[in-house]
């Protein structure tokens, strides 16, 4: 699901007109079940969530989406940081059930995991042939991209206002 640079500074900014820092929801992994599965994203307020497999905010009703206990690494303003490095890094990475999922890209962001525990739940042999149901580099690559780029979110914000 590759997206251009353009579109990433836009979701950049769509971002951080929406959040709210009071929200319980605020720069937390959050989930909700949708058809046959378990979808992940970041919350960003009381009834809106980046959905790291669209790539796209949406609204849902609270009582319909849940904070995941015990994986927050990150503080909530680090996590929506980092969400933010993750889709420009990422931009050009093709969106695939098995190998990088919505939850491989929220819990990156939220926990410093690329896992998808979706998959890990899937018969064998599928979760060892997509080693083990986490992504091998992606950790490594993202945190290299913020090394690199340390000012990039800021700059993008400055120099595209809303």
């Amino acid at each position: 699901m590759a997206i251009s640079l353009d579109e990433d500074n836009q979701k950049i900014i769509e971002i951080h007109q929406v959040i709210n820092t009071n929200s319980r929801f605020y720069g937390h992994l959050v989930n909700w079940y949708e058809g046959v599965s378990w979808h992940y994203g970041i919350g960003l307020d009381e009834n809106l969530i980046f959905d790291t497999g669209g790539l796209s905010i949406f609204t849902r009703n609270p009582s319909e989406f849940f904070i995941v206990p015990d994986v927050q690494k990150f503080s909530p303003y680090q996590t929506i940081e980092r969400l933010c490095y993750a889709l420009i890094c990422f931009k050009d990475w093709d969106y695939g059930l098995l190998g990088w999922n919505c939850e491989h890209v929220a819990r990156l962001v939220a926990s410093d995991s690329a896992v998808s525990y979706e998959i890990k739940k899937l018969p064998f042999p599928i979760p060892q042939m997509n080693h083990g149901a986490w992504h091998p580099n992606a950790r490594n690559i993202l945190d290299s991209f913020i090394d690199q780029n340390k000012y990039l979110i800021n700059d993008t914000l400055t120099t595209f206002p809303s």
